[in-house]
């Protein structure tokens, strides 16, 4: 069963720093979310990173293939593949008047095998809680760098 959802959020920041920051993809992003515990970076170009991250989702540790595609300045998806589950992420970037970006986020998740297919309509409300916790600590932690780094200039 695939299940889909969205989150808009506004960022204090600019579009620019918005799609810089979070796409800066490096193995200290574990240290921002306790789901995700360990990142390896595979290959990095200008267009394509392609990553393999381990997290511990409640109960269950899943390992998970990544390759994210850019397309500055305002838009990045995610494609992830592992035994429990393959998904993919869209993120698109708008520029507000008062300085800030908004935020579009849309995945949708299919789990694979028989139990994780079984059980999806119950973890659902969790994964979806997870991924917003996330979002709110990305934001947080963006908007604190971004706000460090207007008062160094």
């Amino acid at each position: 069963m695939t299940f889909e959802f969205s989150i808009t959020r506004k960022i204090k920041a600019t579009q620019g720093f918005v799609f810089d920051w979070w796409t800066d993809l490096t193995p200290e992003d574990t240290m921002l979310v306790k789901p995700l515990k360990k990142r390896e970076i595979i290959s990095k170009t200008a267009n394509l990173i392609v990553l393999r991250d381990e997290e511990q989702m409640y109960w269950k540790r899943m390992q998970f293939e990544i390759r994210v595609t850019l397309e500055r300045p305002q838009r990045w998806v995610s494609e992830y593949d592992g035994k429990a589950a393959r998904a993919r992420s869209e993120y698109n970037l708008s520029s507000e008047q008062d300085g800030t970006t908004t935020l579009h986020y849309k995945t949708r998740i299919e789990p694979k095998g028989f139990l994780t297919s079984a059980f999806s309509p119950i973890v659902e409300p969790f994964v979806k809680r997870v991924f917003a916790n996330e979002m709110k600590t990305f934001i947080q932690s963006l908007e604190e760098d971004y706000l460090n780094s207007e008062k160094l200039h």
